[in-house]
C-alpha cells in the first residue's frame, strides 16, 4: 500500500491522517455531489462512468492532468485489461492509498504514467524490483519487459535485463524459457554479468530453445556468434557435433568457432597477438558469472538456518506472496558454514589446465573474525566476504571476482566486485543504514548463502590494467 503526501500545513497524527484520508475516500465511493463526469473509454466505446469533485481533485497535484482543458467532462482512455484498476487509481486521487498487487502494479504504473501522477509512478516503479522475483516461472519478468520496450521506459527495461542475467540460470530451466524473444536474447547473450554453470550449459540452454522454430536460421546463427567458444575446453567442443541439435545446421559456424577456440586453448596468448592480430582483452576471450564447482564456491550466513519447507514472507510494501524453495535449488555442494576453501585452475586456457590455484572464502559478521582471518575490517562494512589466493602466480593474469547474494535460495539479488580481497554485501532491505540496498530487495530481510565466482582474464598492454 502506498500513502502520499499530506496536501497543506503541518504534518498531521497518523490518526488524523488516515481519518482525513478515508473521509475523502468515502465521498469519492459515495458518487454524489459531484461538479466532474468522468468516462471510462476502451477502443472508442464508454466502458465505465464515475463523478468527481473538482474542488478535492484540484487540490492534488497528481490528479490535476485528468483534464487538459477546463470543463465538466473528462474522458480516460484505457486498455481493456486496466479498467478494473481505474476506479482503485481515481479513489487514490481523494484517499492518497491504494493497494498494488502483483497482477496490477504494471496496469497502475500505465495509469500513472498516462495521467501524470508521478509519485504513483515513481513507486510502482520501485515495486517492479520488489515483483520481479516473485514469479517463479519467469513470465511476469518477461512481460515486464515487453510492456518497457512498448513504453519506452528505458530504466524499467534496464532492471529487467540486469534480473534477468542475474538469474539466466533459472531461466533457462523454466517454463517461460522456450517462449523468450529473440531480441531479447540478442540483448542478454552478450553481456559478461550472465550468471550460467558454464559456457556449455549456456550453448545447451540455446539449443534447446531453438527447437521452438521461434527465429529464423539467421537469427539463431546471430546468437550462437555471441557464444564464448574460447570459454569451453576441447572435449567439450570435440562433443559438440554429437550432442548438439545447432551443430549440423550451423556446421560451417561451428567449425569456424572451434577452430578459433581451439588456438586460443594451444598457443600462447603472447604468439595469439602477434600473429593472429587477436585482441584478448575482447569479451569472447573472457569468463562470464560461472557458477559450476570449477569457478565457484558457496557459503552461507551461520545464522540461517536450511529448510525445505514452503516459505511465506510479508514483503515490505507488497502483497503476501507464497515462495518455493524448489524455484532456485541450492547446489549440490552447498555447505552450511561459512568459510571454504577450493581451487581452481589458474585461467581457462587448457595450457593452464594442470596449474591450480587455491582460494578460501569466508562470510565476516564481525571485527573479530576479520582479525581471525587475517582481513582489516570497519564497523560500518560488516557483514563481507574475504578471499584469499594462494599460488598459481603469473605476472599474465588477472581477476575480476564477482560475489553473488543469494535470496533464501529463490533468485540472486545483487552481484558485488572483490576489492581488496573484500566483497560487499548490501542490505537485504531498504532499512535507512549506511550500507547500499540491493538491487532486488530479499522479502526474508537477509540473505542466506553467497556464491563467489573467479573470474580470471589475460593482462595484456592493451587491457589498460597494470
Amino acid at each position: 500500500m502506498v500513502t502520499c503526501g499530506w496536501p497543506m500545513g503541518a504534518p498531521p497524527t497518523r490518526a488524523a491522517w488516515r481519518s482525513s484520508t478515508e473521509a475523502l475516500g468515502q465521498i469519492f465511493d459515495s458518487q454524489r455531489g459531484c461538479d466532474l463526469s468522468i468516462s471510462v473509454n476502451v477502443q472508442g466505446e464508454d466502458a465505465l462512468g464515475f463523478c468527481g469533485h473538482t474542488v478535492i481533485l484540484t487540490a492534488n497535484l497528481e490528479a490535476q492532468a485528468l483534464w487538459k482543458e477546463p470543463g465538466s467532462n473528462v474522458t480516460m482512455s484505457v486498455d481493456a485489461e486496466c479498467v478494473p484498476m481505474v476506479r482503485d487509481l481515481l479513489r487514490y486521487f481523494y484517499s492518497r492509498r491504494i493497494d498494488i498487487t502483483l497482477s496490477s502494479v504494471k496496469c497502475f504504473h500505465k495509469l500513472a504514467s498516462a495521467y501524470g501522477a508521478r509519485q504513483l509512478q515513481g513507486y510502482c516503479a520501485s515495486l517492479f524490483a520488489i515483483l520481479l522475483p516473485q514469479d517463479p516461472s519467469f513470465q511476469m519478468p518477461l512481460d515486464l519487459y515487453a510492456y518497457a520496450v512498448a513504453t519506452g521506459d528505458a530504466l524499467l527495461e534496464k532492471l529487467c535485463l540486469q534480473f534477468l542475467a542475474w538469474n539466466f540460470e533459472a531461466l533457462t530451466q523454466a517454463e517461460a524459457w522456450p517462449s523468450v524473444p529473440t531480441d531479447l536474447l540478442q540483448l542478454l547473450l552478450p553481456r559478461s554479468d550472465l550468471a550460467v554453470p558454464s559456457e556449455l550449459a549456456l550453448l545447451k540452454a540455446v539449443d534447446t530453445w531453438s527447437w521452438g522454430e521461434r527465429a529464423s536460421h539467421e537469427e539463431v546463427e546471430g546468437l550462437v556468434e555471441k557464444i564464448r567458444f574460447p570459454m569451453m575446453l576441447p572435449e567439450e567442443l570435440f562433443e559438440l557435433q554429437f550432442n548438439l541439435s545447432l551443430y549440423w545446421s550451423h556446421e560451417a559456424l561451428f567449425q569456424k568457432k572451434t577452430l578459433q577456440a581451439l588456438e586460443f586453448h594451444t598457443v600462447p596468448f603472447q604468439l595469439l597477438a602477434r600473429y593472429k592480430g587477436l585482441n584478448l582483452t575482447e569479451d569472447t576471450y573472457k569468463p562470464r558469472i560461472y557458477t559450476s564447482p570449477t569457478w565457484s564456491a558457496f557459503v552461507t550466513d551461520s545464522s540461517w538456518s536450511a529448510r525445505k519447507s514452503q516459505l511465506v514472507y510479508q514483503s515490505r510494501r507488497g502483497p503476501l506472496v507464497k515462495y518455493s524453495s524448489d524455484y532456485f535449488q541450492a547446489p549440490s555442494d552447498y555447505r552450511y558454514y561459512p568459510y571454504q576453501s577450493f581451487q581452481t585452475p589458474q585461467h581457462p586456457s587448457f595450457l593452464f589446465q594442470d596449474k591450480r590455484v587455491s582460494w578460501s572464502l569466508v562470510y565476516l559478521p564481525t571485527i573479530q573474525s576479520c582479525w581471525n582471518y587475517g582481513f582489516s575490517c570497519s564497523s560500518d562494512e560488516l557483514p563481507v566476504l574475504g578471499l584469499t589466493k594462494s599460488g598459481g602466480s603469473d605476472r599474465t593474469i588477472a581477476y575480476e571476482n564477482k560475489a553473488l547474494m543469494l535470496c533464501e535460495g529463490l533468485f540472486v539479488a545483487d552481484v558485488t566486485d572483490f576489492e581488496g580481497w573484500k566483497a560487499a554485501i548490501p542490505s537485504a532491505l531498504d532499512t535507512n543504514s549506511s550500507k547500499s540496498t540491493s538491487s532486488f530487495p530479499c522479502p526474508a530481510g537477509h540473505f542466506n548463502g553467497f556464491r563467489t565466482v573467479i573470474r580470471p582474464f589475460y593482462l595484456t598492454n592493451s587491457s589498460g590494467v597494470d
